[in-house]
């Protein structure tokens, strides 16, 4: 597999597959390592998501984590995760069949054809000096573990892809995505992501805390990004930091 060319924003690391992409970032974060330090492998240990929910790793799938230092309100933190999941999905979309279904599950999956095949989640230090965004895809394998899980390879049809290609899609797509955010707003990219993710009425049930979720009818998403469901009880409002756990 060759080497994946980045461009020159990123100070890149490759991992052999014996560390969890998300945990070797994060501990990298805490002693210092600067702001666009990228760290990927395509295997890993069962490695952990958002709520520390496990993420079943398949080999010859991409697993990186990108190392962020905020300037801006923490408040806002969660508005990277959806910067992160609309950068994947450009990326995915470069190389799957022409009229693949993709679609995006607010505000941290990616699904192709109905397939659940790769997901974002973000880690932040206490005092606010950095900020890591952790993401997952399954490429070549399905995760047998996953009832809904699926793998670019199968639901894209393509055959030929390797996780390098995504790498590489995925790094400009960044960087494009959160300049245009830094630019004009995250209203640019929820325009990206609607038509994509929950129709008005469309059943939703999300995860806020171990042992605690909240089911309910997708009703829209705020221009904060934040989600509006109707429930049994009333309206519902979760916002993308309560949601990232931030």
């Amino acid at each position: 597999m060759e080497s994946p060319q980045l461009p020159a924003a990123y100070e890149v690391t490759q991992l052999d597959g014996k560390s969890v992409v998300l945990d070797h970032t994060v501990e990298l974060a805490k002693q210092g390592s600067p702001e666009g330090t990228l760290v990927w492998a395509t295997s890993q240990p069962q490695g952990s998501h958002r709520l520390e929910k496990p993420w079943f790793s398949p080999d010859n799938g991409l697993y990186l984590a990108l190392i962020l230092e905020p300037e801006f309100e923490p408040s806002r933190y969660g508005e990277i995760g959806l910067i992160g999941l609309l950068s994947l999905g450009w990326a995915v979309s470069d190389h799957v069949a022409p009229m693949t279904d993709l679609r995006y599950r607010w505000p941290n999956d990616l699904l192709l054809s109905g397939s659940k095949v790769g997901g974002v989640t973000l880690r932040k230090a206490s005092d606010a000096s950095w900020l890591v965004l952790g993401v997952s895809l399954n490429v070549a394998s399905e995760p047998s573990e996953v009832i809904d899980g699926g793998c670019v390879v199968i639901e894209g049809g393509c055959a030929e892809i390797q996780p390098t290609d995504i790498l590489e899609s995925f790094a400009r797509e960044f960087l494009h995505w959160i300049n245009r955010w830094d630019e004009d707003g995250l209203s640019t990219v929820l325009s990206a992501l609607k038509g994509r993710w929950g129709k008005v009425g469309e059943s939703a049930l999300i995860d806020l805390a171990p042992g605690e979720s909240v089911a309910g009818e997708f009703q829209e998403a705020r221009e904060d990004g934040a989600l509006i469901l109707r429930t049994p009880d009333g309206s519902k409002t979760i916002c993308l930091n309560e949601f990232f756990g931030l």
